[in-house]
């Protein structure tokens, strides 16, 4: 197609009222390609849009795919209507004929000017090289909700590290959950005897900053694993039920579906996707993946009542 006159003008001088009004106004969107208009009237259009996008990010960092292809750089917006790319690394893999993905790279880095309108956004490139022409990509539709805020682009791995991090560390904030210095110079004691126990001693050819280093991440372990006990010790105390063996310690399970269910109806979370939702309740209701202590055994009846640093 070829574009009006008034448009034309405004991406060869780099800017429109809507550029004017917020230049910043790029950031954090998402496009994919409609076309690539050369000043000779030739005008490439993809075959599948959906394969070529552009990403341009809060950050001030720019994702593209171009078919087969992926890059990464930067893009900076100097004043209203400007745009420039950095240089874009890609993934050099070879796309089948026919393909834009050579063609489509090499446009960014001669962009200079952009417009916006109608939901479009025109590139256009020095010299009067070409026009590239993208559409909004609007964002996929969240999969749950988290404390109000929506969730996307999440697999159910993620979906349930996201969820039960984020509800066990409002819950450890409600009840005043932590894991004090005593307590982890203990369980740092308890973890340097055993591995004493086991020969490892590779911390002696370690240098005095590695060492350091190496403290730091065990303080970090062992404030994490007081912590998740603690939790896990609160959560059995508060809902009861069984408790599975785990390896980083006993986990109250029923409590753990208890506490969800309370969550989940209280408006803390909510999985929209019906898929990913059987997915993220698997764990809880499927009881032939775990394995239980014995109603009444020793295991059970001490799995909260000693502290882990203690025993």
């Amino acid at each position: 197609m070829r574009y009006p006159t008034i448009l034309l003008i405004a991406l060869l001088c780099g800017v429109s009222s809507l550029a004017l009004a917020e230049s910043s106004l790029l950031a954090g969107t998402a496009w994919r390609l409609v076309e690539i208009q050369s000043m000779d009237d030739q005008v490439y259009v993809p075959d599948d849009e959906a394969e070529y996008s552009l990403e341009l990010r809060d950050d001030g960092m720019v994702a593209i795919r171009a078919d087969c292809q992926l890059g990464t750089g930067t893009w900076t917006s100097d004043a209203p209507g400007q745009l420039r790319f950095g240089a874009i690394a890609t993934t050099r893999a070879l796309c089948p004929p026919g393909s834009l993905s050579e063609r489509y790279l090499a446009q960014f880095q001669w962009v200079r000017s952009y417009v916006i309108e109608g939901g479009h956004l025109f590139l256009a490139t020095m010299a009067d090289g070409s026009i590239i022409e993208l559409a909004l990509l609007e964002p996929p539709a969240p999969v749950a909700t988290l404390f109000g805020e929506s969730l996307r682009d999440v697999d159910a791995t993620q979906l349930q590290e996201i969820i039960l991090g984020r509800l066990f560390e409002h819950y450890a904030d409600e009840q005043g959950i932590v894991a004090e210095p005593d307590e982890i110079a203990a369980m740092l004691e308890r973890l340097r005897a055993g591995r004493a126990a086991a020969g490892l001693d590779a911390e002696t050819a370690l240098s005095p900053e590695e060492r350091e280093q190496l403290a730091v991440m065990q303080r970090d372990m062992a404030r994490a694993l007081i912590r998740h006990w603690k939790i896990n010790r609160a959560l059995h105390q508060e809902y009861g039920g069984r408790i599975i063996y785990q390896q980083l310690g006993p986990e109250p399970l029923d409590a753990y579906r208890a506490f969800l269910d309370a969550q989940q109806t209280a408006g803390a979370f909510s999985i929209h996707d019906p898929a990913l939702a059987a997915a993220f309740w698997r764990y809880f209701t499927d009881e032939s993946i775990h394995d239980f202590m014995p109603p009444g055994s020793d295991d059970e009846t001490q799995a909260f009542a000693v502290p882990p640093w203690e025993r």
